[in-house]
Formats: C-alpha cells, structure tokens, sequence
C-alpha cells in the first residue's frame, strides 16, 4: 500500500467542509490514479459515515448495491423504513434512509460515491431527490448529513445542480516534487529529481517504483518490459475514458515533446482536415485531467494565443518512448531498448518538463527560497521573448526565470536570455523588485555561479533547492 504523501491542503479542505454544521456536497475530481479515494478514506476516518463505490451498471444496478450497502452498515436504523426490496428502491427512498442515519444531533454524517461519474453514465436521477433531503434537514435544523461526490470531472453533477447545498469542488491532481520525493528512488536530490521527471507525481505510479534501485531499472522493468506493471498504463487509461482513443493517442503522442500551440497539436494528427476539428478532443482530454492549457501571462484578453502541456512528466515519458519501442517490430531486451532509444534522449526528455517543475516551486516552495510563494505564475512569450518561469511574488516583486536542465555554455548566459526577454516584454514593468531566477536541474558551472552570486537582483534555485535538501557546500 502506497504511504500517504502530501495533500495537505487538499485534507484540510475536505475536513473543514465535513466538520460544517450545515448539510451539503463536495465534488473531489482529478485525474485517474491520483489518490482521491486514498485522501477521502483518510478523511472520513475521522466521522461517521459510509463510503460507496458506483459500479459500471445501470440505474437499478447501482440503486441496488447502494442499498445493500447502507443495510449492512454497523449502526444502520432497524425496524420501521428498513428496504422490503434492494432492486425497487428509489432514489427518493434511498436518501430518506439515509437521512435516518443523520439521527444523532450533535454528530454529522457522511455519504461517500466514489466513482460518481458512473451515475451520470447510468442516467441516474439523483440530484433532485438528494437536494430536496439536504435542504430539507437544513430548514429543520437536523444534523448535518455530508455528501462527497467523487470521481471523473466531466461525469460529476454540475454544482448548479447541487444548488442550495453545494459547497466545494476540490480537484486531485498529480502530487508536486516535494510531496512525491518520499516515494522517488534515488540517493540525492538530482537524482530525485530525475525520477519525477519520468514518473512524475500520480500516486497510482508512484506506488509501483523500487525505491532501492535507479530510476533506469525501474523504467526497464516498469515500462519496457511487456509484463511490466505500467507497460500499458497510459493506453489502457485513455481506452476507459474514450470511445476512439486513436485521435486522442496522437494528441498525447505529439505533446508528448513538450508544450505546444493549437497548430502543433494539429499537425500531429494527420486525418484532421481543419485545424478547428482539434478543439472537442483537447477539451476531452482537458477534462479528464491529462492535457492542461495556458496562456501568456501578458496576453491579452482577447488573445488567442494558448499553448497545451501534458499534465504529468510520466504521460509525457509514456507517449514520448513507450509506444515506439513497445509496439514497434521486433523482439529487443529492455536494457538494450533503454539504452538504444531512451537514454540519448532522456536529457530532452527532462528539459521539456522541467518548466513546469520550476513554475509548481514558484507556487508551492519558493518561500524557502525567495522568501515568499507566488500569487501570479506562469510563462512569458511573444515576438523576440520566451521566458518559462515568470510571475509575481506575494510580497509584490516580479519574477523572471530561465531553466536549465543541462549544465549552460558560457556564451549562453541564463540571465543575459533574462535580460534580453524583459527588454521586449511589458511584464512587470514599473515594479520596484524584479528578480532574475536561474532553475538548474544538475549542477551548475561555477562561472554561472559566481555570475548570480555577484547581482543582488539574481537567484540560482537548483536541485536541493527545489527537492528541498541542504545546498551543497
């Protein structure tokens, strides 16, 4: 069983939601694998409560289950209002015996569906009779009763459905450097960070590595391997969630390199004739969490400039080198297909991704670093300027960063590409701090060192920093 890693914001949220004195519903959505279950189970530890998975049935199926379900619960009502018949109860008559669970006053109780979104794939009409038990146990001031919904963001109910009672959506993401370097194998902080920028932060990935060998033998044995437990991962996650994954598989394919415009992604599915015939796939991805859009921090409002990502360092690697070596002809060992293919590309593999590592520091950690987190993050890109970190500080100063996966050529200054990009950009102009940040994946030389070292306007974040370890001497 995978350890349970960060989300701290993500439980305290949930728990302060829970411990309302009001009835109501909390939407959790995220991404397939990345631990909604593992945060609600360790939430409702804590309260009464039930806690349902909908299975992949119709209506009735999935009524019948969950009245099987709230039967069988330890300190379920007995007598008067007990189901005569699981299969005939209606959602009307499933929630009133729920209701009778919220019978002690001065404890909440707690309603989980898990995969949720099978209701809306099973048509079922719930929201209506929900709304009308929560809103009714308001009005006669009972005991809270807290329905959790949680599943696929594009099947859960829209909050104005859910209206008086909606409370919050809480969306689970991949879990951020810090959180996962407790599950990444590697014995410093470069080496760590190596491995998110392969495995990333899905929890349901996480929980496979060996921590006790090199992030190599683990893609070996994880990837390359036919029988290797995320040999298939990211296919059969697209299989479950689409009806034709083959326009879908391109996309992720052609992101798979690294952030991309509108024509790019376009351009990597060859059978789409007008460019226009990309936007419901990207926004189907979109919803399921894999594919996420931005744009210019200084675009304007009107702009249509975007550029899409995927959303996490292990589906870039995935689409990036599995598919090529897994389903390409011919029987090859997985150390000579690592070292043929994946090992000359990985250092452009991990320059792709890093960016976005660099902008999740800026969010979540850089108060270490720079004294305060970001309130405004993002990137920079126009005519004449591309800079991939940039934003504004909590304490109002602007930041500009270059990133580095590779060690830099003197005659290729990070903060001289800085200096070039804020000359061209409106960004931040007028602020009295802006900051020129250099994100180093591996060790930086000591002429670039001595170089921020000597500007007071200028900071060096490498891998300790943004793993969170000592600084080397």
């Amino acid at each position: 069983m995978l350890e349970f890693s960060g989300r701290s914001s993500e439980t305290g949220r949930l728990r302060a939601l829970l411990d309302s004195r009001t009835s109501s519903v909390t939407l959790v959505s995220g991404i397939r694998g990345g631990g909604k279950s593992r945060l609600i189970r360790r939430v409702l530890g804590d309260h009464r409560g039930l806690m349902y998975t909908c299975p992949p049935l119709p209506d009735a199926g999935v009524r019948a289950g969950l009245v099987a379900h709230i039967e069988q619960a330890p300190d379920a009502p007995s007598g008067e209002g007990r189901f005569p018949d699981h299969s005939g109860a209606n959602w009307t008559v499933i929630f009133e015996r729920v209701s009778a669970h919220g019978r002690l006053p001065d404890r909440p109780f707690i309603l989980v569906l898990d995969d949720a979104h099978r209701l809306s794939e099973a048509r079922s009409r719930f929201t209506s009779p929900l709304m009308e038990m929560l809103s009714r146990r308001n009005r006669e001031g009972l005991a809270p009763i807290h329905v959790v919904l949680a599943g696929q963001p594009q099947g859960l109910p829209d909050p104005a459905d859910l209206e008086p009672c909606f409370a919050e959506t809480i969306d689970i993401g991949p879990l951020p450097l810090r959180s996962a370097v407790p599950l990444l194998p590697g014995s410093n902080a470069e080496e760590r960070l190596l491995a998110y920028g392969v495995f990333g932060g899905i929890p349901r990935v996480l929980e496979r590595l060996d921590r006790d060998v090199t992030t190599g033998t683990n893609v070996r044995r994880l990837m390359l391997n036919p029988e290797g437990a995320l040999a298939d991962a990211a296919a059969d996650w697209l299989e479950r969630d689409v009806q034709t994954p083959a326009r879908y598989f391109a996309i992720m394919s052609a992101l798979s390199a690294g952030e991309a415009d509108w024509a790019t992604v376009h351009a990597g599915v060859p059978d789409l004739t007008r460019s226009g015939q990309v936007a419901p796939y990207l926004a189907r991805l979109s919803e399921l969490g894999l594919v996420t859009a931005r744009r210019s921090l200084d675009a304007a409002p009107a702009g249509r400039s975007t550029r899409y990502a995927l959303a996490d360092p292990f589906l870039a690697f995935w689409f990036r080198f599995v598919p090529l070596l897994r389903f390409a002809p011919g029987i090859e060992a997985e150390s000579a297909s690592y070292g043929r293919a994946v090992r000359p590309s990985l250092d452009d593999h991990l320059s792709s991704v890093f960016p976005e590592i660099c902008r999740q520091h800026m969010r979540h950690d850089a108060i270490e670093t720079l004294g305060a987190n970001a309130r405004e993050e993002g990137s920079l890109w126009g005519p004449g300027y591309e800079v991939p970190v940039a934003g504004l500080l909590a304490n109002g100063a602007a930041y500009y960063g270059a990133t580095s996966w590779t060690p830099e050529e003197r005659a290729d200054s990070p903060v001289g590409r800085i200096e070039s990009a804020m000359r061209e950009c409106r960004y931040g102009f007028g602020r009295e701090r802006r900051l020129r940040l250099v994100f180093a994946g591996r060790a930086a030389p000591l002429w670039l060192r001595r170089e921020i070292a000597r500007r007071q306007d200028a900071a060096l974040i490498d891998a300790e920093a943004l793993v969170g370890e000592p600084t080397r001497a």
